[in-house]
């Protein structure tokens, strides 16, 4: 340990004799990590159960399904949120509030089996498309990527007893998503 003693900042030159000086300790160690703790430490805390009432299950298998609930709490998560625009409906009658619930789940489904479709598509395509930032991702979320298509409309206009139908606003990234999510999706906007 080494002690130094100073002035006060901004005075220079040599200190007055009776002036006090602050006093200041430098302690010069070598911090060593005691391996056999740490590792008896994270031995405790890496420990949880997982249980289930399905023995066909293997441990692996147990632990996959645990951690991927994360995904489906993501989409309740946006069931939840301002944008699926749940919060506005009240319903009293329990068979409604099922029929709701029930329309809620599939939507859910179907959001993530076109999220997943599209995933699955970019990264066999080895292609990209921009995310809230610009950058490119393989991983978009299918709420960003209908964000994206807002703004799309369809004019419809009758001459002559002819209707004639006309998609605006669509862009360059707008057809390679639908590209990618097959036929069908382009010729809904063809």
């Amino acid at each position: 340990m080494k002690t130094i003693k100073k002035r006060e900042a901004g005075k220079k030159g040599r200190p007055l004799k009776n002036e006090k000086l602050k006093t200041y300790y430098k302690i010069d160690g070598v911090i060593k990590v005691n391996d056999a703790f740490v590792l008896k430490e994270m031995e405790k805390m890496g420990l949880f159960i997982l249980a289930s009432n399905d023995i066909s299950l293997s441990p692996e298998e147990m632990l996959k399904y645990y951690k991927g609930q994360d995904k489906v709490e993501k989409g309740f998560r946006f069931l939840k949120s301002d944008a699926f625009s749940i919060s506005k409906v009240y319903l009293k009658n329990k068979s409604r509030i099922e029929a709701l619930t029930m329309i809620m789940v599939l939507c859910l489904m179907i959001y993530s089996i076109a999220e997943w479709k599209l995933r699955t598509k970019l990264e066999e395509e080895n292609e990209t498309v921009p995310d809230q930032k610009g950058k490119p991702t393989k991983r978009p979320t299918m709420r960003w990527i209908f964000f994206k298509f807002q703004g799309i409309t369809e004019l419809i206009t009758q001459k002559k007893g002819k209707t004639k139908s006309e998609i605006l606003n669509m862009e360059e990234i707008h057809w390679k998503i639908l590209s990618l999510m097959g036929e069908k999706y382009e010729n809904i906007y063809l």
